[in-house]
């Protein structure tokens, strides 16, 4: 490349910088080339320098092949020389274009031709940062950015042949000093030789050809960044910022902190992982590992609890298998975007309950630098809420309960007794028997009023061993008629042999009745239901109840045995039914669940069967 600058052998003064002291420095046409030094190093030296204002002692400035042995700022200006400065430098009483002018009119440009022509670039210049400014007006009236800019059009107006910039993270924002590396990216195009102070490393990667390191307004190492990452460029610039006495001073500093650090993660009850801007995760504490149960991951654990993992040791699929793949795609996207994201309460696969928090970090310049994953076992949380709501319905129901047998049993005592008065005065057999099924009816419903103060337990004493194909075709021909009428199919599958259960006979038809009559509810005019009578291997009695009606949604399995929660839009169902049922299926020692699919759900009640007597060898 053709040299564009160079600082020969430079001794240089000014009382309020750091002087120059046989600086050496070279920027080819076309490159950027960083600077990077600790405070007072001499950085802004070189600004002064190339503007003008520091005393040149000894050495030679060489633009384009021309050597400079005294220097001005009118000399500066005349040889295109543009330099933007860390702290303003403009006249706030002068107007923008004053500002740019004044200088360059000492050098024979014409102010006639000059105002249009510095406005417009003036313009043009600000309109990459989408902004319009009143250039009418003196530069103390207008925003902070606004005449930022004026001063950078100073820099840029006459089409610089070398361009220095001084720390401009300063007096940019992270956003606006994007557009400002747009700007550098076209310079280099027009053969524009380019200085850049840097103040982060995460600069010189972005827009730098070269790096040097610089203390006491003296050059010390040139690189080219192509053979340099983020590492390297930290351990140059510190290795040549401390003597060796303050390195060693500063790194005992800096791994007492480490371990400080690592020491509070590592005992945290929190689970943290840590990614790194490119979605690797590197860093995780045994809380982590103890709540995704990641027991097969690779590497070992530290005595203090701490893991450092690398990509070689875990990849984002060794997670998948305890968070699941649909909570991982939404963290990975999430960690793309850069955004917090909160997840309440996730079921894991290894049956955990946990929250799960997403928290990115940046950078100086407000790039994405990592992730942070946090998670939290909130499993005995969640089942200790749900264990006290479980409760209180509980116990709002057994209020209701009381309320509603008062109520019931009032008028079903006075049936009662009308039905006894009737049987007393009945003379054929056909009443007879039609008005002791009437009889045996209240006396369920009466027990099943009792039922609903005690529904979690039962009593022992009043269990006796039944067979439940006598139970099933006494509730069959219960519920026949209402069938029949509506023109639905009650069909009932007995086995050949004895399904004996020692039962409260009263609650378990109380079973049986509401969850077909449920079927009849879901079932439309033809339909079918059936149900069924197994004797299985286990020593448990199944029943079936299946009806072809529409279905339950699939979002509605799991609480269909909750209290308060019906199927049915009648106001005349509070939604107790299967809740009760629950109840007294557990209360004998079974269980009973459902499952549902569009056109066909089945009721399952599973009990323990009683050995007959018979059967039993002494």
């Amino acid at each position: 490349m053709t040299q564009g600058i160079e600082l020969r052998n430079i001794t240089a003064f000014c009382k309020e910088r750091v002087p120059l002291n046989g600086l050496n420095l070279k920027v080819d046409q076309g490159t950027v080339h960083a600077i990077i030094g600790e405070r007072r190093s001499g950085k802004s030296s070189i600004a002064s320098l190339l503007d003008g204002n520091m005393r040149l002692m000894n050495g030679e400035i060489i633009i384009d092949r021309k050597s400079l042995m005294k220097i001005s700022p009118q000399i500066m200006m005349h040889e295109k020389v543009g330099v933007f400065h860390q702290t303003p430098r403009i006249i706030p009483t002068l107007t923008p274009w004053e500002n740019v002018a004044s200088g360059h009119m000492s050098i024979g440009i014409s102010t006639h031709r000059m105002r249009n022509e510095i406005e417009e670039k003036i313009l043009n210049i600000c309109e990459k940062w989408n902004l319009h400014p009143d250039l009418r007006l003196p530069v103390y009236k207008l925003n902070r950015i606004e005449s930022t800019l004026i001063e950078l059009s100073r820099a840029l107006i006459f089409s610089p042949r070398v361009l220095m910039i001084d720390e401009p993270l300063a007096r940019f924002t992270s956003d606006e000093v994007q557009v400002l590396y747009s700007m550098i990216t076209h310079l280099k195009g027009s053969e524009c030789s380019i200085l850049y102070v840097a103040s982060t490393v995460d600069e010189v990667l972005r827009i730098a050809d070269e790096l040097s390191i610089i203390k006491s307004g003296k050059i010390l190492e040139t690189q080219p960044t192509r053979s340099l990452d983020r590492e390297d460029m930290v351990d140059l610039a510190y290795s040549f910022s401390e003597s060796r006495e303050e390195l060693v001073s500063k790194n005992i500093r800096l791994l007492k902190y480490k371990k400080y650090n690592e020491e509070i993660i590592s005992n945290l009850p929190l689970g943290m992982i840590f990614f790194d801007g490119e979605g690797n995760i590197y860093l995780s504490n045994q809380a982590a590992l103890e709540i995704l149960s990641t027991n097969h991951l690779n590497g070992s654990i530290a005595s203090d609890g701490y893991k450092t993992i690398t990509e070689d040791h875990v990849t984002i699929s060794n997670l998948q298998n305890s968070l699941g793949k649909d909570i991982l795609i939404q963290i990975i996207q999430a960690m793309k975007s850069g955004k917090q994201e909160i997840w309440k309460q996730w079921p894991t696969t290894n049956g955990k309950f946990i929250d799960i928090m997403l928290y990115p970090f940046h950078d100086n310049l407000k790039q994405l630098a990592g992730t942070t994953l946090i998670l939290q076992d909130v499993t005995e949380e969640k089942l200790t809420r749900e264990y006290l709501t479980r409760t209180d319905r509980a116990s709002s129901i057994a209020q209701l309960a009381a309320g509603i047998v008062h109520e019931v049993n009032n008028p079903l005592g006075i049936i009662s007794n009308y039905v006894e008065l009737l049987l007393m005065k009945a003379k054929d057999n056909y009443s007879r028997e039609r008005l002791q099924v009437i009889k045996k009816e209240i006396q369920r419903i009466s027990s099943s009023m009792l039922s609903l103060l005690s529904f979690s337990s039962i009593d022992s004493s009043t269990l006796m061993t039944f067979d439940m194909n006598q139970v099933v075709s006494e509730t069959f021909s219960l519920l026949d008629y209402e069938a029949r009428r509506l023109r639905i199919a009650l069909k009932v599958n007995l086995p050949g042999e004895q399904t004996l259960v020692k039962m409260d006979q009263s609650r378990i038809k109380q079973v049986l009745i509401n969850l077909i009559l449920n079927a009849l509810d879901a079932c439309n005019e033809g339909g079918e239901i059936i149900v069924s009578l197994y004797k299985k291997a286990n020593n448990t009695v199944l029943l079936q109840i299946r009806d072809n009606g529409k279905g339950i949604p699939k979002e509605r399995i799991s609480s269909l045995f909750t209290p308060f929660l019906s199927e049915k839009n009648s106001k005349a169902h509070a939604g107790l039914g299967l809740f009760i049922c629950k109840q007294i299926t557990e209360a004998h020692g079974g269980r009973i669940w459902c499952e549902s699919q569009p056109g066909c759900t089945t009721f399952f009640i599973e009990l323990p069967f009683e050995e007959p007597i018979s059967s039993i060898k002494i």
